[in-house]
Order: structure tokens, then sequence, then C-alpha cells
């Protein structure tokens, strides 16, 4: 698999982007070019070589065409495609050396990405993302919806279209690489990706319901299973037990609401689902260090 490499905290920068429908067969021209070409296929076939590789593109699919690397058609054909030429100073080949070395990688992302706290101001993982070269995106909308919004922006010419346009085709780099994972790892590892959509699935429901009483019953019947099995599951891919990453996701709500609001401390505490003031002062020290009336008064002093 030809696997490049990424660094999405780099917004690329694009020159051009559209799209052109060939009804007649047609065959591209030969060009050598100093940018990144993105195409998408929407419907049709598109037959182009890159050096000594030849592809062959159908509706849904994905080519990434290097700089300063001669292309050209080799077969002619009907196609309508949608095209992005873009800059970007970080990407580049990535060196693995075996098919598992390369699951294992996207195994260590996906994980990072649940162990990552989404409250916190630092990166939900390493900026760094693998892209296919040359991929079969499924979900075609999806990125048609991206590819026409961008498309229709950039020929009105608003402010900032050349930077909304940049911003979507970030968008759909990160969409086409977490396709990719997705894919890889249901393939080699279908029960890490079983547990990882549990995992997934019990972090949204804590997320949405914190505020409310969480019991493990409540968890056993809303995702009809064991709970110690659940619980096993999901401290294994995040490092927390389900009751841990609840507490944590409390304590963190709670700093959010002792920072902008002049709640008191046990409206707080009740807010965010705990009732006992002297419980939701002894979790709070416990996660943050500090009980909520230090939290407070350390907060007053930072502020003057």
């Amino acid at each position: 698999m030809n696997l490049l490499s990424i660094y999405t905290s780099i917004v690329p920068s694009v020159r051009l982007i559209g799209h052109v429908d060939y009804v007649k067969p047609w065959k591209h021209f030969n060009r050598t070019i100093n940018e990144y070409i993105l195409y998408i296929v929407k419907t049709g076939e598109l037959y182009i070589k890159e050096k000594n590789v030849e592809y062959h593109l159908i509706k849904g699919d994905v080519l990434l065409l290097e700089p300063n690397i001669e292309h050209y058609g080799y077969k002619e054909a009907s196609c309508h495609y949608y095209y992005i030429h873009f800059k970007h100073p970080k990407i580049s080949p990535l060196n693995i050396s075996s098919y598992e070395e390369i699951v294992q990688k996207l195994m260590d992302k996906r994980k990072a990405a649940l162990h990552s706290e989404y409250l916190s101001e630092l990166s939900d993982t390493t900026p760094e993302f693998y892209l296919p070269k040359y991929y079969h995106y499924e979900d075609e909308n999806e990125l048609m919806s991206l590819l026409v919004n961008a498309d229709s922006d950039y020929y009105h010419k608003y402010e900032g279209y050349k930077r909304i346009a940049s911003l979507k085709l970030l968008e759909m780099l990160i969409k086409i690489s977490r396709d990719y994972t997705s894919t890889k790892i249901e393939s080699s590892q279908p029960q890490f990706s079983k547990a990882f959509v549990k995992c997934r699935n019990i972090q949204h429901y804590i997320n949405s319901n914190y505020q409310n009483k969480i019991t493990s019953a409540d968890i056993e019947q809303n995702f009809e299973s064991n709970y110690d099995y659940l619980n096993r599951v999901f401290q294994r891919m995040t490092g927390y037990s389900i009751m841990n990453y609840l507490n944590i996701i409390r304590v963190n709500r709670a700093k959010d609401l002792l920072d902008a609001t002049p709640l008191k401390i046990s409206e707080v505490g009740y807010l965010v689902g705990i009732d006992d003031p002297y419980y939701f002062s002894k979790l709070f020290k416990k996660i943050s260090g500090i009980t909520p009336s230090s939290y407070m008064k350390l907060k007053s002093k930072n502020s003057i």
C-alpha cells in the first residue's frame, strides 16, 4: 500500500479547484507540475499514469498526484471528476516495512484518539495522518458535498474563498485518512474495531448524560452487554474505568462552571450530577488535586 504522511497542523494552500465533465471519450494531457493535485471521480472512468504506475479511476476513487512527477492519460474515457491543486510543505512517503506495521500504527493512532481528553487544550492526537495515495471512498456523496460547496464558494470569490477551499480540502484529507484507517482495522482486526466502536459509544453516552445519575445497570441496559465486560474493554482501550472517566468529565465540567459562572459550589456539583456537596468536594480534590473552594480562591488570586 502506497501511503503518504501528512501533517494536518498545517493547512494546505489551494491554488485552484474545479471540475470537468467529459461526455465524449477523452485522454488526459501530459504534464509535470510543482504542486499536488487531488482527483476525485464523480462518474465515469479516468485512466491516468504517474511515472511508471497506471491508475484506473472509477466513481468514488481518489488519487493524489505528487509534485514534479510526470503524469498523463493512457486511455480515452468519459469522465466527470473534481480536481484540487494545492501545496503543502509536510507531505512525504511513509516508510512502512510490512502490512502488520501499518495496521499497528493505525491501531495506535485510533487508540490515542480514545485516550485524548476532549476538554483539554492539547490536540486529540499527533497531527500526523496517514493518507493513501490511491483509494476508493465508499460514501462518495460525503466528499462530493464538500467539493460542491468548496467549488461554488471558490468561483463566487467571496472574501476568504481560498482559505475556505483550503480548510475544506484539509477536512477531506482527514476524512479520507479516517475512512482508510477504519477500513484497514475492520478488515484485519475486527475485534479491535468492535471494541473501539463500543468505547466510542460509551464515551458519547457519558458526555451527553454526565449530569444525570449513571449506574452500571444503566450502562448494561443501554449497551446490552455485561457491565464487567464493557468496563474491561473500556479500560483496555482508554486507560480509564467507565466510572473514572465519568467522574473526570464531571470534574472538568465543574471547572468550566466555576470559571464562567457565579454559581455556588453546591449548585455546580448538582449541575454535573453530584447531589452530595461533601462527596463532590472529595471527588474534585481526588481528580484535580485541590478542593473546589481552593480552586475558586486560586482563580480569584490569578484574576487580580
